[in-house]
């Protein structure tokens, strides 16, 4: 091997060396834990008033109310769930050891269980039935539907300091959730809800962000696609999408302005993947032209 070719294949190595430790910078691992979660259940208002307002309410709209508390771990489970599934978090079930939560950045997650219930409502059916006789009767039948209501705020806590980072409040309504004929079906549709709710939470606390490796193809003057160094190995996913931003200094500090947006269409490899730009084509490919400093990062 010829003298340039050697320094041409070190140089190579040191700047993929650069570029493996600049993303791992980017997007270090944060040790989080799910410690604990209270249930802060109401006391139900038993005052004569009270109760007949709710037999009313019943009877008028065909709905009524149950609280679920045995559902507690469940929730927990779903917030548990939802944190392990995050791009960035490394969690871990219960209080984190001395040596965890000394690791840069580390923290831990208590919660509150505000509201977990079901809400009932009666419908009456009408149907036909032959007899014995083979003549079609008219009967009725009364069938019964759920939904489930869940209320948790969480207190994401710095594992050192136990200053609180974040408060986030996650409420399943009854919009969010269609009727379904059990309330164990109901509470699960709720807490499958939460969980999501809480990744994505944390994926916009935490987001990937990366950077534009190479340009895809260009149409009447609009980037259409460009390649990103995020793959496989941060757990990326065909579909997800991502905001792409100008940076500049103003006064010491960074100032982020988005010029585009961009959308997954194909994991290529560990730290590659393929991207349709979804809006902003013509002012990425102005920004690129003119060798803009740019971030990639994971929408919030």
């Amino acid at each position: 091997m010829s003298v340039k070719r050697f320094l041409a294949a070190v140089a190579a190595t040191f700047i993929a060396c650069v570029t493996v430790f600049s993303q791992d910078d980017r997007n270090p691992i944060i040790m989080a834990s799910m410690n604990n979660l209270q249930y802060n259940q109401k006391k139900a208002d038993r005052r004569p008033g009270t109760v007949i307002g709710e037999i009313a309410t019943a009877v008028l709209t065909g709905q009524s109310s149950k609280d679920m508390e045995g559902y507690q771990n469940a929730v927990r489970s779903a917030i548990l769930k939802g944190m392990t599934e995050a791009y960035r978090l490394h969690v871990v079930d219960g209080p984190l050891t001395k040596e965890e939560a000394e690791e840069p950045g580390s923290i831990y997650v208590d919660g509150t269980l505000n509201n977990i219930s079901t809400t009932t409502k009666n419908e009456v059916v009408e149907y036909e039935e032959k007899n014995k006789e083979g003549e079609k009767v008219k009967k009725t039948r009364t069938d019964v539907y759920y939904r489930a209501l869940l209320s948790v705020t969480l207190h994401v806590k710095d594992a050192m300091t136990d200053a609180v980072i974040a408060s986030p409040s996650f409420s399943i309504s009854e919009s969010d959730m269609s009727w379904v004929n059990s309330p164990q079906k109901a509470v699960d549709n709720a807490v499958a809800r939460l969980s999501r709710l809480v990744t994505k939470f944390f994926d916009g606390m935490y987001p990937l962000t990366c950077q534009i490796i190479e340009r895809g193809g260009i149409k009447n003057d609009k980037q259409k696609q460009v390649y990103i160094d995020l793959g496989s190995a941060h757990g990326l996913t065909t579909g997800q999408t991502l905001a792409i931003y100008t940076i500049r200094m103003i006064g010491g500090k960074e100032a982020r302005s988005q010029v585009a947006r961009l959308r997954v269409k194909q994991i290529e490899g560990d730290e590659v993947s393929f991207c349709k730009v979804l809006s902003g084509g013509k002012d990425l490919k102005i920004a690129l032209d003119e060798g803009l400093d740019l971030i990639v990062e994971t929408d919030k």
